[in-house]
């Protein structure tokens, strides 16, 4: 651990863990960078996680890896950026980045925006995929149906 309180941030290596809620982060190297005491008296707090080096994060709905990650508490999201895959047990998918929200427990995988462009997305070139549970999927509905 690494603490340099002028640019006000903290550097963890080897086999570093961040958990919120049911969510976590994993990676061999974070720097946390947070904002000291105010002069109002409040406490600390974390502005930002940035992690390196086999980035992980685990959730109950998903399992995804990618090279680059970071946290942010204030929107309450994780995003993996380069080479990211994610799989939630049924499927699969890879891009460049992926965004995942804590509060609504949802992830968009969102691909270039030069890609290849997909028939009936009105020409847009940028690929999404959504992750999560979808309170207006059809499918959910089956299990109130007994």
């Amino acid at each position: 651990m690494d603490i340099k309180r002028k640019s006000q941030a903290i550097t963890f290596t080897n086999n570093v863990v961040v958990e919120k809620d049911d969510s976590s982060l994993l990676a061999q190297k974070m720097i946390v960078l947070y904002d000291d005491k105010k002069k109002d008296g409040s406490e600390s707090s974390i502005r930002r996680i940035d992690a390196t080096d086999n980035v992980k994060i685990f959730s109950e709905e998903f399992v995804a890896s990618g090279d680059y990650g970071f946290y942010e508490p204030a929107k309450s999201i994780f995003v993996l950026e380069k080479n990211v895959i994610v799989n939630n047990g049924t499927s699969i998918a890879s891009g460049d980045k992926f965004v995942y929200d804590t509060q609504t427990k949802r992830g968009n995988f969102v691909g270039k925006k030069n890609e290849t462009s997909i028939a009936g997305n009105g020409g847009d070139k940028r690929v999404i995929i959504v992750i999560g549970n979808d309170p207006n999927d059809p499918k959910d509905s089956k299990k109130s149906k007994k």
